[in-house]
């Protein structure tokens, strides 16, 4: 019942009983009370016990009205803080956050610890929820997303999944953006830098490579070696080779797959002599270098690299020499199968 309605029919209720009593009589009554006379009209007596009711009654419901108000501001409350939490989670930001509510706090704070991915549209949410759902809905779909200009309260860590993607999506939209990740590679996710790198090393030439040679890895180095292999004019001579030998950690595997290469590019003197001074420095490329020796068939250079050797190694290739020796055409992929011989 709403407050004012009662106030006012509980009056007209008082002014009726009253008008009805003096209806009936207009005399007075006194009554002594705590020695104090009080002479009242009867009308004015029969209103006095319901106006008491009245007061108590009102006093009453302003008692619980005020009670529940402050509760149902209490929920509010909560409400407003959980509608943040789902804000944040669905920013792939979540954190810590006070309810007042046991019952609240028992079952929303799961949200501090989790975020939320969404597979539907964002019609009909709290627009602040549309800003966030079309923030990530772009930055997953490859967009560039400017996150400063979408009044966002606070700045998002930089090991947010979203601010990660969003520079990964920055480095394949914005090339100057590459080298800055490159210059700053702390202040970067290594998955950012790593998206930089390929980048950068899928797109410059070999001198160019050699600015950022510091981190570049085996495989970046093997997508080098495909662009040569496909046509690109890149650089690629000898002295450059020695570069990217010397600053990388060369296994048996990485000089089979740079051997590979060179054979297509380099002249095969320049070759040989390459790979004679990588096998001399380290072991690891001598496969690669006989092979080299077998494939331009220098005989006399695999007889002397064996004689250096003890005569338990490199036993297929000794067998393949004698079956030479012997007329037998044997071609080195009948017994050595590059892929695997440094296995």
């Amino acid at each position: 019942m709403r407050i004012t309605l009662y106030i006012v029919a509980s009056l007209a209720l008082m002014a009726l009983l009253g008008a009805f009593a003096y209806s009936i009589t207009t005399e007075s009554f006194t009554k002594e009370i705590f020695g104090i006379t009080l002479n009242f009209p009867i009308y004015i007596w029969v209103s006095i016990p319901m106006g008491i009711l009245f007061i108590t009654s009102l006093l009453h419901m302003m008692y619980y009205g005020t009670k529940l108000h402050f509760k149902a501001r209490r929920w509010k409350k909560d409400m407003e803080t959980l509608k943040d939490a789902l804000y944040w989670s669905i920013l792939k930001e979540p954190s810590k956050h006070k309810y007042i509510k046991d019952e609240m706090k028992d079952g929303a704070s799961i949200l501090d610890m989790c975020t939320i991915e969404t597979n539907s549209s964002a019609e009909g949410l709290d627009n602040r929820f549309v800003r966030a759902l079309e923030i990530v809905k772009d930055i997953n779909s490859g967009k560039f997303v400017e996150i400063k200009d979408k009044n966002i309260k606070k700045r998002l860590s930089s090991n947010n999944p979203l601010i990660i993607q969003n520079n990964i999506n920055r480095v394949n939209s914005d090339d100057s953006f590459v080298e800055e990740v490159l210059r700053s590679k702390e202040s970067f996710d290594k998955s950012v830098v790593d998206s930089a790198l390929d980048k950068f090393f899928a797109t410059v030439n070999m001198q160019e490579a050699l600015k950022y040679i510091s981190l570049l890895d085996m495989d970046n180095f093997y997508k080098i070696l495909d662009r040569v292999d496909s046509g690109e004019k890149l650089g690629f001579d000898e002295n450059i080779i020695d570069k990217f030998v010397t600053a990388l950690d060369f296994e048996c595997e990485d000089y089979m797959r740079l051997s590979a290469t060179t054979m297509k590019k380099l002249k095969p003197h320049l070759n040989i002599s390459l790979f004679n001074k990588y096998r001399q420095n380290n072991t690891k490329a001598e496969n690669a270098y006989i092979c080299i020796l077998f494939d331009y068939e220098r005989v006399e250079d695999i007889k002397e690299f064996l004689e250096e050797q003890r005569d338990n190694e490199f036993m297929k290739y000794r067998a393949l020499l004698e079956l030479r020796d012997n007329n037998h055409h044997f071609k080195l992929e009948d017994f050595i199968d590059k892929k695997s011989v440094c296995s």
